[in-house]
């Protein structure tokens, strides 16, 4: 590429040539100070400009037309060194996440990288029509299949269990659903269990700790039995 005089901008820094660098070598060799840098910083090009995975390797290997070169060739035989590389790598990665070995950026070629662009933007689209939410996996876990009529209007519901030991009554109280059909592992308990719906009586926009909500609840309930 250095042949054909075509510019490689390289995180944001072109390439010198040698002349140059002999030349601003000599002014650094005559300094007193121990340390020196040089570099020729790239013009910054459209910062709002979205580019692709295609065009944005493209970009960093300095090609300005992506059809005079051949699909098929790998990034390596195109004249990549190690800081396209890089580049290349941390690019991906951070605009993309797409994380791939030193290896797999040298064998990629553009063909492969019109793929992977035309992937990217088809998985961007989404059609909330075409979504099944009978497919969705754990949905039904979630929300356990509740319906209107599994609510019953009663404060204390006693549950069928075993009942084997007389002396001790569990009271179960559900999560945010309130309805006492989540516990359904109660057939299998050998104490006698009572399921306590306190949102019947509003009692979470009370702001109640669970102390608070029994002793409200429990006095309340127990009347009403």
């Amino acid at each position: 590429m250095q042949e054909e005089n075509k510019e490689l901008i390289i995180g944001g820094t072109l390439q010198q040539r040698i002349s140059s660098c002999l030349d601003t070598l000599e002014i650094f060799l005559l300094q007193d100070r121990p340390i020196v840098s040089s570099m020729v910083v790239a013009e910054k090009g459209n910062a709002n400009k979205s580019l692709n995975i295609y065009e944005t390797v493209a970009q960093i290997m300095g090609l300005k037309n992506t059809n005079a070169v051949s699909p098929k060739v790998p990034l390596a035989e195109m004249g990549m060194d190690s800081m396209m590389a890089v580049e290349i790598k941390q690019t991906l990665e951070r605009e993309f996440d797409i994380f791939l070995t030193t290896q797999d950026i040298r064998m990629l070629n553009f063909a492969k990288l019109k793929q992977m662009s035309i992937k990217s933007e088809q998985e961007k689209i989404f059609d909330p029509s075409e979504t099944d939410i009978n497919n969705l996996k754990n949905v039904n876990t979630l929300f356990q299949k509740i319906t209107n009529s599994d609510f019953i209007p009663n404060i204390l519901n006693e549950l069928v269990t075993k009942k084997e030991v007389d002396e001790v009554n569990i009271i179960f109280v559900p999560g945010i659903d309130n309805c006492l059909k989540v516990f359904k592992f109660t057939s299998e308990i050998k104490y006698a269990a009572t399921c306590l719906q306190y949102e019947i009586l509003n009692v979470l926009n009370e702001n109640h700790s669970v102390m608070k909500s029994a002793a409200y609840l429990l006095p309340v309930s127990f009347a009403l039995i």
